[in-house]
Formats: C-alpha cells, structure tokens, sequence
C-alpha cells in the first residue's frame, strides 16, 4: 500500500483547509477513495516549489495540484474524466483554467487586499508568527500579494472592476453549470473539484467580499458546491 501524505494549510470555514489548491486535491482524493494522511503545515517555503499544496508518496514530494492530480491518476488509475468526449474534456479544461488562473486572482485579492480580508489574515498571522507580531507580518504579507497581483495586472484595476471580473467567470461557470447536477452532467469531472476548491472557501467565508457576497446569493451555485462537498468513493468513476 502506498503511502501518501498531502501537506495542507490549516482548517478554515468548516473546511478541512482554506487553500483551494489544495482543497481541490483533497476532494479529487476522497472521490476517487484513494486513502491518505492530510498534514497541516502553514509555511509554504518548506514545499518543494515553496507553494502549497504538496504531497509525499512513498517519500518522494510532489509539488503543484495539477501535477499532483496527473501524477497520482497514473499511480492509483484513477482517471475523474474517463469517458468524456475530447471535446468535453476540452470545454471544461478551459473552465478550469479560467478558474485557477483569473478568478483565483480575485480570490487572493478579496482575501488579502480587500480591507474586509484582512481580520482573517491576521488571524492565519497568528499561527505562524508570534502574536505580538502577527499584525505587522499580516499587512508585509499582504502588500507582498498587492504587488505580486499588481505585476500580473488584476490590481492594476479599480475595485469595483476587479469584483465585475470575479462575477463575470462566476456567471459564467452559472450558465455552463445551468440544471445540470455537474458541469459535465450528472457526474464530478476535474473541473468541478477545481471550482468547489476554489469557490467553497469564498461561499463559507465570513468576511464580506464583493465577488464572495455574489457567489453567497446564487442558490443554484451554492446547492452545487454542496452537492461536490461530501462526494467520497464514487466508484463508478474509479472502476
């Protein structure tokens, strides 16, 4: 039996991590019923690409959740989106990608830029820096972020353009999802573990955030995040 072991951020909104990389991984694991250890650690730089998540398996560290996912489908034979159409797989590889790469920059800049973000922030400070010092390692943290999402251009924005982009990706993903139980159907596809990674967290968050509060007052959108949530050995997918 392999060993596997996924190195996580802490617990955050009822969630077992408030990363939604790796949020995404753990979901794509307990739906395929691949076994495995989640370890909490906070301090991303000890990854192997200095990002989180990371995994271990049988000892060897194995960074990004792209990766991850690829990696462990050869290792485990577990293929999510076995039996989709090339052009299925194409139409939600670009969903995917419109939500790992654009609104995941929302994301970053409603929880660390937003005023409103920045309680919570200070809050994860505290876990990885002495408290005293929590408030001044929170706000170079957060200025770090504001840069980083200045130089790829979101932040460049004003903020009621950056929440009209957010909002765009989630009608978006809204219309593709329409009556439909998943994006591809009635079955999880990867597309729908990476949207639940990366829209849960916001819908669960207690902080009011532009684009979050619109995800919050889409009941469809927060009845599908739901239905995602507890999904756990869906073998007609393994098999």
């Amino acid at each position: 039996m392999s060993q596997l072991r996924v190195f996580t951020f802490f617990p955050a909104f009822g969630l077992p991590t408030g990363g939604p990389f790796a949020l995404k991984v753990l979901k794509w694991l307990d739906i395929g019923g691949i076994e495995y250890e989640q370890v909490i650690e906070n301090d991303s730089g000890k990854g192997p690409n200095k990002k989180n998540p990371w995994v271990e398996l049988n000892g060897e560290r194995i960074p990004d959740s792209e990766i991850i996912i690829e990696t462990l489908a050869r290792v485990y034979g577990f293929d999510i989106d076995a039996g989709l159409d090339p052009l299925e797989r194409a139409r939600l590889h670009a969903f995917r990608r419109m939500i790992e790469e654009h609104l995941h920059m929302v994301f970053e800049w409603e929880m660390f830029v937003h005023p409103n973000g920045r309680p919570f922030v200070v809050e994860v400070a505290k876990s990885v820096a002495p408290r005293p010092l929590a408030p001044v390692a929170a706000a170079m943290f957060c200025r770090q972020l504001g840069k980083q999402l200045h130089a790829r251009g979101i932040a460049r924005h004003s903020d009621d353009v950056i929440a009209r982009k957010g909002i765009a990706d989630v009608d978006a993903i809204e219309a593709a999802l329409g009556d439909n139980m998943f994006l591809a159907g009635d079955r999880p596809s990867l597309a729908d573990v990476s949207a639940y990674g990366m829209m849960q967290p916001m819908a669960r968050w207690p902080m009011s955030t532009p684009v979050a509060d619109y995800i919050k007052s889409r009941p469809g959108l927060c009845a599908w995040l739901d239905r995602i949530e507890p999904l756990k050995g869906t073998t007609s997918l393994a098999a």
